[in-house]
């Protein structure tokens, strides 16, 4: 919680709670104490993977990768409002993600990242040109992005950032925040 309120406080508009270890029961506490700091700062908080979670907080919405929930079911669960993301690695999927209903879609790994060690390798901001013309929904950019190497991002075309290691394990995460938050705005990129 310290981290996502520091996020807040440095600028950040939307939060992911993305919890892959735990149990669904465990993270709701954490959910619902997000939702609270997000509905307080009007910020988005997305609930990776759990369309119930999402659901029962009444979080702004989810995020679903290839494997999880499809759209259609994913649909059902959530509230009228609620935001439908899918991730992508490849532009064929980003176009099926959007015909199948997603409001919007993420790409990459952009940069080198850590958060998924073990995939393919990191494709590039320039990859994002071709994703952006394949794309109608917001593009969010994904993998190893920091103040420092977002300016390519936003200016071949995402529309957000997403971003764990630059905040989530910053000394500084409000500072880390800010940083980015102003480095995307330098870019040409809505805040």
């Amino acid at each position: 919680m310290e981290i996502a309120r520091a996020a807040v406080r440095g600028g950040a508009r939307m939060l992911q709670l993305r919890d892959k270890l735990r149990d669904k029961g465990e993270i709701l506490p954490l959910a619902q104490e997000l939702q609270s700091l997000c509905e307080a700062n009007d910020v988005l908080l997305i609930v990776n993977d759990h369309v119930d979670l999402a659901a029962a907080v009444g979080s702004g919405g989810v995020h679903v990768g290839q494997t999880d929930l499809p759209v259609s079911q994913a649909r059902q669960v959530l509230a009228p409002g609620q935001v439908l993301g899918r991730s992508n690695r490849e532009v064929d999927l980003l176009i099926e993600s959007q015909e199948m209903g997603a409001d919007h879609v993420a790409f990459g790994a952009i940069y080198q990242t850590t958060t998924k060690p073990g995939g393919r390798g990191p494709q590039g901001p320039e990859r994002l040109k071709a994703a952006r013309a394949a794309t109608r929904v917001p593009l969010v950019a994904i993998g190893g992005i920091t103040a420092g190497n977002v300016t390519p991002v936003i200016e071949y075309g995402a529309d957000a950032v997403c971003v764990t290691a630059a905040i989530g394990l910053a000394d500084d995460p409000e500072g880390a925040a800010a940083r980015l938050v102003e480095a995307i705005a330098r870019a040409g990129g809505k805040v």
